[in-house]
């Protein structure tokens, strides 16, 4: 059994390497070079949150499981850029949203399509039956990361 854990150690961390690789490498080359990969997931995370009417800076803290200091310097980047903008809640003037612009819903699309081509390249190369088997391992590897 040690062989394969130490296959399984090598494979999650490659392949946790090869997607950032992957993904640094397609904003580099497209539209949105300006950006770092963390920074097209926070947009990702307020458009999400945007969606799902969990915008403010608390709750996209705890969806990216970072502190909210380190938020607060991700978006004030952000809005700089031109891709996110902040605003205090009208009911609770406390409360803080975030709010992609129409160039940050541009940026989530854009990275949205990318997703949505690699999900395509791996279910062109398996079978039905390898896709629900990869499927299950996978919400299980989840369930253990997220602490579940």
């Amino acid at each position: 059994m040690q062989a394969e854990s130490e296959q399984l150690n090598r494979f999650l961390v490659e392949v946790f390497h090869d997607l950032l690789h992957l993904e640094e490498q397609t904003l580099a080359k497209g539209p949105f070079e300006n950006l770092s990969v963390s920074e097209m997931h926070v947009i990702e995370a307020v458009c999400d949150g945007q969606r799902d009417g969990k915008n403010s800076m608390a709750a996209l803290a705890g969806r990216l499981r970072i502190s909210a200091g380190t938020l607060t310097i991700a978006v004030k980047t952000l809005e700089q850029k031109g891709y996110l903008l902040r605003r205090r809640s009208k009911e609770d003037r406390r409360r803080v949203l975030v709010a992609a612009t129409s160039l940050g819903q541009k940026a989530y699309e854009v990275h949205r399509q990318f997703h949505a081509r690699m999900i395509a390249a791996v279910e062109a190369r398996l079978s039905p039956q390898q896709l629900q088997s990869l499927a299950q391992a996978l919400a299980t590897l989840h369930l253990f990361f997220s602490g579940s």
